[in-house]
């Protein structure tokens, strides 16, 4: 027989964690059929793979691309970087199912909470369904990467009480069944999971009292079946999500993810108090894994904030990084030319400088967030400021330098440094203060604790940032081949089969017969981040930050190749995935 496609003599890294091996992999009718040692078979494809790792394709489980996948058949940020499957529902935050006539008030919702511009969702989201099926219905209709979905509690929240969901916590004995039954009725249409979000957090979910989000998660202990995911952001920090996820898992027996575990430079121990949460929330019989990311992070700005950006689209709100100090608050109030005079300005930025790098006159407030939260105050370190996105190509290279750097490079100080780069390019120049994940040997316990799940990319959120949807090229290239923090192996299965299990995906996330061909060939030598670029590609022309990484050969999907070289074939093979209580249409 001549098979559909043959993969020879690749590095077969399959899954398990256990130690990669040389053999060839064979597909038919997207499935794998075989791995061993195919001399002279036929088959209509054949993939030399030699020098390559063959793996799984990486499974994103926390993506936000809930809209995106409507217009995106790629979700391209994510497949680029090896993805063959994404998970879309998370934090509670969804667009299904949907009351008619409220759709609107859905995609508002999602613009604010991932700061997608609600023009882009407009122009790309037409809300034609009403239940969780219909929308993975939806989504089927044209797919090129895997999608599953979880059902998710603000979303089921707003179906049932409308407005009342963001403003009463008890709902109803009858809204209460009746949300029950919603999400009885997402599992049974093919929903993977549940995921909520912890009191007090600014959404619907964040409303609701722990009992109602215990009653929901409950519809999956009844079931047997599902992920329960919990988003981060409440008041209480993280500690809050943690318990909230520790006390659904116990009282399910499900798995439960929360956000977000991570090694603070400012508090480099912090982490071990986290792992210690995890470690006893598993001997007390909980499974509640701690999400984490190989990217660094740190809140992305630039000097656009208030003109029309994401962040912000008051022309005269000076909030941001510099909030509460005075010249800065001065200066971030004025329109566009006049702030860019300003920031040209050898006095003007004398102030700046005192203010912002010296540190002579005190910031009398806190940062803050786009919602107006408070972050705590600027810290001076430019060694950890960091340039994230140059717009011109000229500057491409001093992307991931921090500002000290360049500023020595140049022989200019600090604040012309930042501001040269930053005028030049019409305040598009986007930065990043580095707080978090750059320590190797933390990242060493947090990436290779059992207690962790790796992932949060987010890669549908804030597409004028972007800044955690390369967390597979990152932990490949830079955390295990240069940093040696885990073996390939280990760092292959905590992308693949680790995560297609806790999400009842039997049949996804190895290389092994019976097995659905969701397939990645990568070079392990080369696999690497390249420079980012803005790119205007969503459906309204807007911006959207576009990161493509080297080494990536090859990611197949159910069989098909996908990509070649970064390329889009032109083959739409993906499937909406469903779990395991779905019967079929």
């Amino acid at each position: 027989m001549a098979y559909d496609l043959l993969i020879k003599n690749g590095r077969v890294v399959d899954g398990t964690g256990e130690l990669g091996f040389i053999a060839d992999v064979a597909v038919q009718d997207g499935k794998i059929v075989g791995v061993g040692k195919y001399a002279g078979a036929a088959a209509k494809r054949t993939i030399d793979a030699a020098g390559r790792v063959v793996a799984p394709g990486f499974i994103d489980h926390h993506t936000h691309y809930d809209p995106q996948a409507v217009w995106d058949p790629l979700c391209s940020s994510s497949v680029q970087n090896g993805h063959t499957m994404v998970i879309v529902g998370q934090c509670g935050q969804v667009i299904a199912p949907t009351r008619p006539g409220d759709g609107a008030w859905y995609l508002e919702f999602f613009a604010d909470a991932e700061a997608i511009p609600l023009s882009t969702i407009k122009a790309g989201v037409d809300v034609t369904w009403e239940s969780v099926g219909e929308y993975l219905d939806a989504l089927g209709k044209k797919r090129g990467i895997n999608v599953g979905t979880l059902v998710g509690h603000s979303g089921i929240r707003r179906y049932v009480m409308g407005e009342a969901s963001s403003e009463r916590a008890e709902a109803t004995p009858e809204e209460l069944a009746t949300m029950q039954r919603l999400v009885r009725e997402a599992m049974q249409a093919g929903a993977l999971g549940f995921s909520t979000a912890p009191a007090r957090r600014r959404d619907p979910a964040g409303c609701a009292t722990d009992a109602e989000r215990s009653a929901l998660a409950g519809v999956l202990a009844e079931l047997g079946t599902g992920l329960i995911q919990v988003s981060g952001g409440g008041l209480g920090g993280t500690k809050a999500s943690h318990m909230l996820a520790r006390l659904l898992s116990a009282g399910t027996g499900r798995p439960a993810i929360y956000n977000l575990l991570s090694q603070s430079i400012e508090n480099p121990e912090e982490h071990k108090e986290h792992l210690q949460w995890l470690a006893d929330a598993f001997k007390s019989g909980a499974r509640a894994y701690g999400s984490c990311t190989s990217c660094v992070q740190g809140p992305i700005f630039d000097l656009r904030l208030g003109l029309d950006v994401p962040q912000d689209e008051d022309l005269t709100n000076p909030n941001g990084i510099f909030h509460g100090m005075p010249t800065w608050d001065d200066v971030m109030s004025r329109p566009y030319r006049e702030r860019m005079a300003a920031f040209r300005d050898p006095e003007t930025r004398k102030a700046l400088s005192a203010e912002a790098v010296e540190g002579t006159v005190a910031q009398a407030a806190p940062m803050t967030d786009r919602r107006g939260q408070a972050r705590g105050y600027f810290n001076r370190r430019w060694d950890l400021v960091q340039v994230y996105l140059a717009t011109k190509k000229q500057h491409q290279a001093l992307q991931g330098k921090s500002v000290e750097h360049i500023a020595k490079e140049q022989g200019k100080s600090t604040i012309d440094a930042f501001l040269d780069l930053s005028v030049d390019e019409e305040l598009h120049t986007l930065f990043q203060i580095v707080e978090r994940g750059t320590d190797p040997k933390a990242q060493k316990e947090i990436l290779g604790s059992n207690y962790t799940v790796i992932g949060t990319s987010d890669g549908g959120a804030r597409p004028h940032a972007h800044d955690r949807d390369d967390y597979s090229t990152t932990l490949l290239g830079h955390w295990v081949r240069e940093e040696q923090v885990m073996s390939l192996e280990e760092a292959v299965h905590r992308l693949t089969g680790k995560t297609a299990l806790m999400h009842d995906l039997p049949d996804r996330g190895f290389i092994a017969p019976g097995m659905v061909a969701d397939i990645t060939i990568f070079d392990p030598e080369t696999i690497a981040n390249k420079p980012r670029e803005l790119v205007h590609d969503l459906p309204d022309g807007g911006a959207r930050v576009k990161a493509v990484p080297t080494g990536i050969d090859h990611v197949i999907v159910n069989g098909v190749g996908l990509l070649e070289n970064g390329e889009h074939t032109g083959a739409f093979p993906g499937q909406v995935i469903r779990g395991p209580l779905y019967q079929g249409a």
